[in-house]
């Protein structure tokens, strides 16, 4: 019968090792090889409102999502969507459409290349009271 020694043993345990460890390392975006390498995404984000008056309504907005274009340097890191939040600022909104820029906010490893589209119609109305 075939028997392996203690020495063979190990040598075949070393190889499983090393091979699941380079599959491991091999599906990873940001391995070895490109360590420190700038990397670019686009993510489909939802625009959320911020700094409606209590005494307004929104009414409708052009469009409800912005195509966000970022770059980033990893470093064994991946920017996810859920990172990302797009918004526009209703602060000082008069009734009726008013154009607003498409503002986001990032994680501080990444660089925004661009919104797309870059700025929205909304329509904001008086609350009946």
């Amino acid at each position: 019968m075939f028997s392996l020694s203690e020495n063979q043993k190990k040598i075949i345990l070393a190889f499983l090792i090393a091979v699941l460890l380079w599959g491991y390392a091999s599906n990873q975006t940001a391995n070895i090889f490109n360590f420190g390498e700038e990397q670019a995404a686009s993510f489909l984000i939802d625009i959320k409102v911020r700094n409606l008056a209590d005494n307004y309504q929104l009414e409708s907005m052009s469009v409800d999502r912005a195509v966000v274009r970022v770059d980033y340097v990893s470093y064994f890191s991946q920017i996810k969507k859920e990172d990302i939040t797009a918004y526009v600022d209703l602060r000082n909104v008069d009734p009726g459409d008013n154009m607003k820029i498409i503002e986001v906010e990032l994680p501080s490893s990444a660089r925004l290349m661009g919104v797309d589209p870059g700025y929205l119609l909304v329509n904001v109305s008086q609350k009946d009271n």
